[in-house]
């Protein structure tokens, strides 16, 4: 594996906002990007646009079960934003 590769797994283990590993993962719609669900609230709060596409954000899904024993989760929004 090159140093590019590397990088790239790295990156798609972490949250793009806080860089830390994923507390609460979330997705936001339509672009279906993944963030920490604080990370992306908070960001969203202050501007509805997908801080990686720039997007504009119609909705946040966040698991609220634990996964289920096929590997799936259920997933909800978490609410419009305007």
């Amino acid at each position: 594996m090159d140093q590019v590769e590397n990088i790239a797994m790295a990156l798609d283990s972490r949250c793009p906002i806080c860089l830390d590993s994923w507390d609460n993962a979330s997705y936001v719609l339509p672009c279906l990007h993944q963030f920490c669900f604080r990370c992306i609230q908070r960001w969203a709060e202050s501007k509805p646009e997908c801080p990686l596409c720039k997007g504009t954000i119609s909705s946040i899904v966040h698991s609220l079960c634990k996964p289920l024993r096929s590997g799936l989760s259920l997933h909800f929004p978490a609410g419009r934003l305007q």
